[in-house]
């Protein structure tokens, strides 16, 4: 670090700090809204048939050759209790049967690599895209400090919230019991009783541990510091919109995962783990607890 650099540090945490307590309401603001929706999407989802249900995929041809899916709810007692059993058909291809639009780009992918990892860097993408248009790259340091971070956070949500989580609920959960009434429509790599035993959403820690909260972040460091020229509309429409879609299709997986593949005690499980990740992205931008963190990564140049 050369000798001007130092001498501007205390000018640029000054700048950072100011910036961050003018735009404090609007901060708060976002976050609140990002809480509550994710939070009202798990609650609608269970609100869905209100009671507990849990659905898991089954060979669609022992239930019925003309099914080309089928589910059980392992918490039936019975085949013959009410949608115990779902075969989905060309007349049934609501609910658990409808596919997603084809049309919702990325809206089939975002479990999948690499999009679970790209979505959420889409507004640290558009900058780059933006400043290699104009003839070169601003504040690289603490850009490259976030991606570094981002990318931090999805290796944690990947390997200690999904892995080692993972293993501890393994340890910590009684097995299966050895016989259920579905046992002769799962799949043949389906062990009996296959979903009985507490698994908590990972569905619901990747959307909210990783893909909503990193591109939240970074969209509103974006508008706080444009880094567009002054009168484009262009670029703050891509990302608002994005960000927008972005909600909208996680949501909508969300909401399906809530209402047919978990327990609501599963749901919980996952959302409270998701929030090791979302609450300290909520302080760091949010609040003045952890201002030298907010100084290294969101650094304001002078």
């Amino acid at each position: 670090m050369t000798l001007q650099n130092r001498s501007n540090e205390p000018n640029t945490r000054r700048k950072t700090r100011n910036t961050f307590r003018e735009w404090k309401f609007i901060l708060v603001s976002a976050w609140a809204f990002h809480f509550a929706s994710s939070f009202a999407v798990i609650l609608l989802g269970s609100m869905r048939y209100g009671d507990d249900r849990k659905y898991i995929p089954v060979d669609a041809q022992k239930v019925n050759g003309d099914c080309f899916k089928a589910y059980v709810n392992i918490l039936a007692s019975s085949a013959a209790e009410e949608e115990g059993i779902i075969c989905c058909t060309k007349e049934i291809a609501d609910g658990i049967c409808g596919a997603v639009p084809s049309f919702l780009l990325f809206a089939r992918r975002l479990t999948k690599l690499p999009e679970a990892w790209l979505l959420p860097l889409f507004p640290l993408l558009v900058r780059w895209a933006v400043q290699f248009t104009q003839g070169g790259f601003t504040n690289t340091t603490n850009t490259k400090r976030r991606f570094y971070l981002y990318i931090g956070l999805i290796q944690i949500r990947g390997w200690i919230l999904y892995l080692v989580f993972d293993k501890i609920e393994n340890f910590m959960v009684q097995p299966a019991e050895n016989q259920c009434w579905y046992d002769d429509v799962l799949k043949s790599y389906q062990a009996p009783c296959a979903g009985q035993v507490t698994d908590y959403s990972d569905h619901i820690v990747l959307f909210y541990a990783q893909i909503l909260p990193i591109a939240l972040a970074e969209l509103l460091f974006s508008f706080m510091v444009p880094y567009w020229k002054k009168k484009s509309i262009l670029v703050p429409t891509i990302l608002s919109t994005g960000l927008l879609y972005l909600y909208g299709i996680v949501f909508l997986a969300a909401y399906k995962t809530v209402a047919y593949y978990h327990t609501l005690f599963e749901i919980g499980v996952g959302y409270l783990i998701s929030l090791l990740t979302q609450v300290p992205l909520f302080l760091i931008m949010s609040t003045s607890l952890m201002e030298p963190v907010q100084d290294y990564f969101f650094g304001i140049n002078t």
